[in-house]
């Protein structure tokens, strides 16, 4: 699960370019990791994983986090770069020792499962809270889904809630679908389908494809929300349409049924 802070999305991007270069230009670490993320996306200047890799190798240098952790994150995955996960796991540890969390979070990943350095969960758990305190959103989610099923910490859905909270209160909609996923299913944590219900709608909102089959299936049930099969297959069609395959199976028992709209 990587984790990648974003600039604001400028609007002029190709203006917001021309300032990143010359602040980089002046030794600016984080207008360097900010131009490789417009070159990353082809926002403003014309898309080239290369030249952003090269950004932000300098920024790194200049001791931005986000130029270490997103150099770590081209290192992992091969692009602009040559693939190195020893290269990476070190990169991430500068990003997080720099205050960083995304750095932390992606360090706690590698740890987790041994890629570029030894496998350490315990010390996996402990650079996720870190990076959730520090807030980062997918921190909070990975400490969290480690309470819940029990992965190299004691297993508590009590302690996972407040976590997975945190994730959907920062923006992570697959924390708001997993916060819903635990008053769905009611066994530690209290059984409140109104709630997951809303978790659900609100992870759908976010954008996660799964919580829009979770709510989807809440309507069809009329679980936390009246029963409505037409506002079902609403949410199915959505599911389905960013390739959910639950959604797509479930899209399709409303065609049979003849209920879809």
């Amino acid at each position: 699960m990587a984790s990648r802070s974003t600039a604001d999305v400028a609007p002029d991007p190709a203006k917001a370019a021309a300032r990143y270069l010359e602040g980089c230009d002046r030794g600016v670490g984080s207008a360097c990791a900010n131009l490789g993320q417009l070159y990353d996306r082809g926002a403003g200047v014309r898309k080239d994983p290369v030249t952003a890799a090269g950004y932000y190798k300098r920024a790194c240098e200049l001791g931005s986090a986000l130029g270490c952790n997103d150099l770590g994150l081209d290192c992992r995955e091969g692009v602009g770069t040559g693939a190195d996960d020893a290269c990476a796991a070190r990169l991430f540890e500068k990003a997080c020792d720099l205050g960083g969390p995304d750095g932390c979070t992606n360090l706690g990943y590698m740890r987790s499962v041994g890629r570029g350095l030894a496998a350490d969960g315990a010390l996996a758990v402990r650079l996720y809270q870190l990076a959730c305190d520090e807030g980062s959103a997918q921190g909070c989610h990975n400490l969290a889904y480690r309470y819940e099923l029990g992965i190299d910490v004691a297993k508590s859905e009590s302690l996972a809630m407040p976590l997975y909270e945190r994730a959907c209160s920062l923006g992570l909609a697959i924390g708001c679908d997993n916060m819903g996923g635990l008053y769905e299913r009611g066994r530690s944590i209290v059984h409140d389908m109104d709630s997951a219900a809303r978790l659900y709608a609100r992870a759908c909102a976010m954008g996660d494809a799964t919580g829009c089959n979770n709510v989807g299936h809440m309507y069809r049930l009329g679980r936390g929300v009246p029963r409505d099969e037409a506002r079902a297959t609403l949410y199915f069609k959505r599911a389905c349409a960013a390739g959910q395959a639950r959604g797509c199976k479930n899209l399709g028992v409303s065609a049979s049924t003849g209920e879809a709209r």
